[in-house]
């Protein structure tokens, strides 16, 4: 088994989760090493551009940052915690299998994962699940990461009512290939963010790699406001 192990820094806030791997169990965690863990927590947290979440099994948040709560709709990170994490799935079975999933496997790969918002309206999101810690062999503390892709998906469904004709009356020649180019380099730059916010990528993230995702992601809004004027003169 390898002695990689999982540093779990206690955040100001009362919230607890995963600074990063890479320690090695006999060398033990001295005050500065403890402290640097415990910035790069923070960084990662507080600052992530990307929406992270820390939740037990039975539905318990833990702790989110404000990128993930403003994903799904509110106001602010104490608003979503007074939530369960069962409130954000529209069937319970889905978070029943991703819990056994991560029971067998420890993670689960970036992936397309329609849930529910504040208001009840679909979220997609890009989501990595892992499991931070385990308590008597079963998962303790489970850490989701996700970035936004609704508008994506809202784009990826108009296209496909271009294609099959349903907008053509509204729609103006040549507004098709402009959605459909949009939608490719949105893709593009989320697989550039999925990449980087790895679990595994977690702990040896740096300042620079922050500011690349922030930068991608400020490409993202650019490219869904010129979808959103497309949507409104396609109506």
């Amino acid at each position: 088994m390898s002695e990689d192990w999982v540093v779990r820094v206690q955040d100001p806030r009362g919230g607890f989760g995963m600074a990063g791997k890479g320690l090695k169990r006999n060398q033990g965690t001295g005050p500065q090493e403890a402290h640097l863990w415990e910035e790069r927590y923070r960084a990662l947290f507080d600052r992530n551009v990307a929406g992270i979440v820390l939740t037990t099994p039975e539905g318990r948040i833990v702790d989110c940052n404000e990128a993930c709560a403003r994903i799904f709709g509110f106001d602010s990170r104490k608003d979503m915690l007074a939530h369960s994490a069962w409130d954000f799935y529209f069937h319970r079975s889905e978070r029943k299998i991703l819990i056994n999933r991560l029971r067998t496997r420890g993670d689960c790969a970036a992936e397309e994962v329609c849930l529910r918002g504040r208001n009840g309206a679909p979220v997609w999101v890009l989501a990595t699940r892992t499991v931070v810690s385990f308590a008597d062999g079963l998962p303790e503390l489970l850490q989701g990461t996700v970035v936004d892709i609704t508008a994506q998906k809202q784009a990826q469904a108009k296209l496909r009512d271009i294609k099959s004709g349903q907008s053509s009356a509204r729609m103006a020649e040549g507004e098709s290939a402009r959605v459909a180019d949009l939608s490719q380099r949105m893709g593009n730059i989320l697989r550039r963010i999925s990449k980087s916010l790895q679990p595994d990528n977690l702990s040896q993230i740096d300042r620079a790699e922050i500011q690349e995702c922030v930068f991608a992601l400020e490409q993202m809004k650019m490219l869904m406001s010129e979808l959103e004027i497309i949507r409104l003169l396609g109506e």
